[in-house]
């Protein structure tokens, strides 16, 4: 049976896809916290293991739901703190495996009962090809809806790790947004690249003054 060879970008929250190949989702994370937050999705898809992992490729390969899921080959590539996740499962070992069962059970019936198992035989293989396609669904399903949550995690932890260093050196902003929008008006003509900067920066939680102090540490103002 082949497999449908789909390349998406961001996929829905629930694939409608049967037979996934291939899939890309890019993620406001660096690439070691892609890695990680890949690792620990295996949890919470029953029955499912990481089978490597190597940090340096920044690879994960995992069986999903043992022997008769599909396998998925997770890579990563990062550019600052934006990820790209390349998925690609694979169906050979399950489909391997059902064919071996449903060739025996088919002969058997064959051979000992004269055709009474061998509609049994292709009965039992089906079900299996479709389960594994549904341990890639269901896995993609995960990380559609789970990686957002990571997302955000991540950036509240690092907010407030930025809070406390700006607590304890603390600054004139005043002065920062001075130098700022001086900076700006010489390299832009004005602040309006300045202000969206800093109302990006509140809508992820931060007030005016932490918004200037970030982007001045962003841009090299002192």
């Amino acid at each position: 049976m082949a497999t449908a060879d789909v390349f998406t970008e961001n996929p829905p929250s629930v694939p409608m896809l049967l037979f996934p190949s291939r899939i890309r989702k890019y993620v406001r994370l660096s690439g070691p916290q892609a890695h990680e937050s890949i690792n620990g999705l295996v949890v919470e898809v029953p029955g499912s293991r990481v089978a490597s992992s190597d940090r340096e490729t920044l690879t994960t390969k995992m069986r999903l739901d043992g022997v008769f899921g599909a396998s998925a080959t997770i890579k990563i590539a990062s550019e600052g703190e934006v990820s790209a996740l390349d998925v690609a499962f694979s169906y050979w070992k399950v489909m391997a495996i059902s064919f071996v069962i449903g060739t025996v059970i088919i002969l058997s019936g064959l051979l000992v009962f004269r055709n009474t198992l061998t509609v049994v035989g292709f009965a039992l293989v089906i079900p299996l090809l479709f389960h594994a396609s549904n341990t890639a669904v269901e896995f993609l399903d995960v990380l559609n809806k789970t990686m957002p949550f990571i997302e955000k995690e991540i950036v509240q932890k690092a907010l407030e790790a930025d809070r406390e260093r700006w607590r304890a050196t603390p600054k004139d902003t005043k002065n920062l947004y001075r130098r700022l929008s001086e900076k700006h008006v010489r390299t832009w003509g004005n602040t309006k690249v300045l202000e969206y900067k800093i109302a990006e920066y509140k809508v992820q939680g931060l007030t005016r003054d932490e918004a200037v102090r970030k982007a001045a540490e962003e841009e090299g103002v002192e």
